[in-house]
Order: C-alpha cells, then sequence, then structure tokens
C-alpha cells in the first residue's frame, strides 16, 4: 500500500509539472505573437554596435540645430524638420517634393543603399515624421532609434560635441508611393465608406472643437479620437504590442479596414501612421498630411463637433 501511494504521488506530481510546463510554453508563445510586426526600431545596443558602420547613417531629426550641437549620439548628423515639408505649398507640414528631400537627404551623406537611423528628443514624434517621408519616396532600410537622446543619457551614454564632417552625396529620391498617403480628395470620396475609419491623432480639445486652430474646430466626421501621446510610455519610448494592440483595438480600429490617420499638420498622423503600419502590420494606413490645416479651412469640408 505504502508502494502504491509513493506510485500515484510520484504520477501527480509528474501531471502538475507537465500542466504548469505546458502552460509556460503557451505564455511564450503568447508572447512570440504579440511581437512587433517589423524590425524597424532599434535599441541602445545596436546603435553601438553599427556606429562604425559605413553602410549606417544616423540622423537626429528636429527643429533646433543648436541642441544637437550641445549634444548628440556620437557620429550623427543633423536634418531638419523643416526640409521634409515644402515652403512653397500653402498647406503647412505638406510634404516635400522628392526633389526638395533628394537636396535634403544629399546634405547629410545619405546613400540609398544605406540603412538610415532616425532619433529625436521627444518620444518618437519628428523620428517618425522623418521616417514616413522617407517610406514615401521608398528608401528601403529605414530605422527608429527608440527614445532617442532622453533614451541613450537614460542607458547611460555620454552624448557627443563632436561635429562629424561627412562629404555630401549624390542622393536620389525613389518615386513617391501613393499607398501611405492620402489628400483631401481623398478623404472626402471616403468619409462615408465603411471600409474606411479615421484615426484623429490630435488633442481631445482639438478634436471637440473647443481648440481650434484653423477657420473651423472639430474633427472629420466618425473619425476616431487616439491622442498619438496614448502610444508612448513615460520613457519615451512606443508602447509593448501588446499594449498597443489593446488601445487601437478597443478604440475600434481593426486590420481588415483601411485606416486614414491625421492630426494638425501630418506630424502627428505620421507617428500613429508608424504605430499602426510598422508595429502592428496593419496594412492599409494612409497619412493624410494636409490635415486639420487643410480640411478645417476648406469650407467644403463637413465637419463634426461632439
Amino acid at each position: 500500500m505504502t508502494y502504491d501511494r509513493t506510485v500515484r504521488t510520484k504520477l501527480l506530481w509528474i501531471v502538475l509539472l507537465s500542466a504548469v510546463m505546458a502552460a509556460c510554453a503557451s505564455d511564450a508563445g503568447d508572447t512570440a505573437e504579440r511581437a512587433y510586426a517589423s524590425d524597424v526600431l532599434v535599441d541602445t545596443e545596436w546603435i553601438e554596435a553599427h556606429m562604425e558602420d559605413p553602410s549606417v547613417r544616423v540622423l537626429e531629426v528636429g527643429g533646433n540645430a543648436d541642441a544637437f550641437g550641445e549634444g548628440h549620439l556620437p557620429g550623427a548628423s543633423f536634418l531638419s524638420m523643416g526640409s521634409l515639408s515644402n515652403p512653397d505649398d500653402p498647406i503647412r507640414g505638406q510634404i516635400a517634393t522628392g526633389a526638395q528631400v533628394s537636396a535634403a537627404l544629399s546634405g547629410v551623406a545619405v546613400e540609398r543603399d544605406q540603412t538610415v537611423v532616425l532619433y529625436d528628443r521627444r518620444n518618437n514624434l519628428s523620428a517618425a515624421r522623418a521616417y514616413w517621408v522617407l517610406k514615401y519616396y521608398q528608401h528601403a532600410d529605414v530605422r527608429i532609434y527608440n527614445g532617442g537622446t532622453p533614451k541613450w543619457t537614460e542607458d547611460g551614454r555620454a552624448m557627443s560635441t563632436v561635429m562629424v564632417e561627412y562629404e555630401p552625396s549624390d542622393y536620389q529620391a525613389g518615386p513617391a508611393d501613393p499607398e501611405i498617403r492620402t489628400t483631401w480628395q481623398y478623404v472626402m470620396d471616403h468619409t462615408d465608406d465603411p471600409s474606411t475609419l479615421f484615426c484623429d491623432t490630435r488633442g481631445p480639445d482639438e478634436y471637440l472643437g473647443r481648440d481650434v486652430r484653423a477657420e473651423r474646430g472639430g474633427h472629420i466626421p466618425g473619425a476616431i479620437n487616439v491622442e498619438w501621446t496614448a502610444a508612448v510610455d513615460s520613457d519615451g519610448t512606443f508602447k509593448s504590442a501588446e499594449a498597443l494592440a489593446a488601445l487601437y483595438g478597443g478604440a475600434g480600429f481593426t486590420p481588415d479596414k483601411e485606416i486614414i490617420t491625421y492630426c494638425q499638420s501630418g506630424v502627428r498622423g505620421a507617428h500613429t501612421w508608424f504605430v499602426l503600419k510598422e508595429l502592428l502590420g496593419y496594412p492599409s494606413v494612409r497619412n493624410y498630411d494636409g490635415s486639420w490645416g487643410e480640411y478645417g479651412n476648406n469650407p467644403e469640408s463637413p465637419i463634426e463637433i461632439s
């Protein structure tokens, strides 16, 4: 009888151990499934490992060249956000022409076959906008250093004040990709389309028409408001794939729909475009870079305030 109890006890432990191992394997599988859809984000260790790699160009994107001069990632060059917008377009924020982008990237010595790593000083906002511009003109390999300068210093790395001089290149932008950008007319044609959803990435007051930054306030009819900052953790990095999927899925966005992102000038919209398209893998996402600066100033635009 003692022998039988011993055998039964061992069998019970084997069953329990098998159950625990199966649960752990299941959890591991769930974690793997919740990875980002692509490997476009790089971390501090990746930057350090590629710092001397001639096939990689690291660019700080922003509007403050003086701050760059006071400290930046070693070997990086400064790319002005303004150089990625068309100064001749009456709508502030509209994407630069291919020729303008070619000139901007030639000035910071980018070659077409290089991996371009973008970073900024604020929640990847400017980096994501620049990423969208480069992908619009079909640069093959573009990454974002997740967290930018705050992450670099948080990880204990020193900033550099050395301004490295690179020989300008002869960069030639590729043909525009119409699948990731949209226009006012396209928006008008799809506001009643059940297969299209609009993501308003502005703050709630802008969405509700309380903070008016055009001739009229409000939002595109039917648009869902998910402010761009909701996708960012407190350290400025993107939230996990699991958290992002829950955020946008909970708001009503699904991969079977076409999603159009917008804000005031297409910058915040590009950040959410990056999250949905590159991190979550939604197949059809467009950024409306004319955004509210164009839409709210056009008297023909239908507007909703609620």
